[in-house]
């Protein structure tokens, strides 16, 4: 298997990950009850549950929105044979600093949140280019 669609199957690996933080988050959180946890949380408090359980939310929904655009990218190289060194280098950039980029998140690391999102958009970037060009 391609080292790009390596890194592929292992960003799932790692958004699984990430969604086990964010329901863990929300089990430990004590604005919310485990019976409002595990119902259609429909009676939610309107303030969310805790700080940690925010940004894991929203450290899983900006990978979902990264996701969208570098799963396509690596497929698309995947049926036209376009890998390439700088597709690997794309992924993995993609994937470790998806990795750097979620517990930083979560901690509420600033700066180094940013490089690691910056470094996962430059391995989106280096796909996008190999294949348009």
């Amino acid at each position: 298997m391609a080292i790009e669609l390596k890194y592929l199957v292992w960003s799932v690996a790692l958004f699984f990950v990430m969604i086990l933080a964010q329901a863990i988050a929300a089990t430990l959180s004590k604005k919310a009850s485990l019976s409002e946890l595990v119902g259609p949380r429909d009676n939610m408090p309107k303030d969310g549950l805790t700080p940690l359980h925010g940004r894991t939310k929203r450290a899983q929904a900006n990978f979902v929105e990264s996701m969208c655009m570098f799963a396509p990218l690596v497929l698309v190289a995947a049926v036209t044979n376009s890998f390439s060194d700088l597709t690997a280098l794309g992924a993995a950039l993609f994937f470790w600093g998806r990795v750097v980029f979620a517990p930083t998140y979560w901690l509420g690391v600033p700066w180094v949140r940013t490089l690691a999102w910056f470094v996962s958009i430059a391995g989106i970037l280096m796909i996008l280019w190999e294949l348009l060009t």
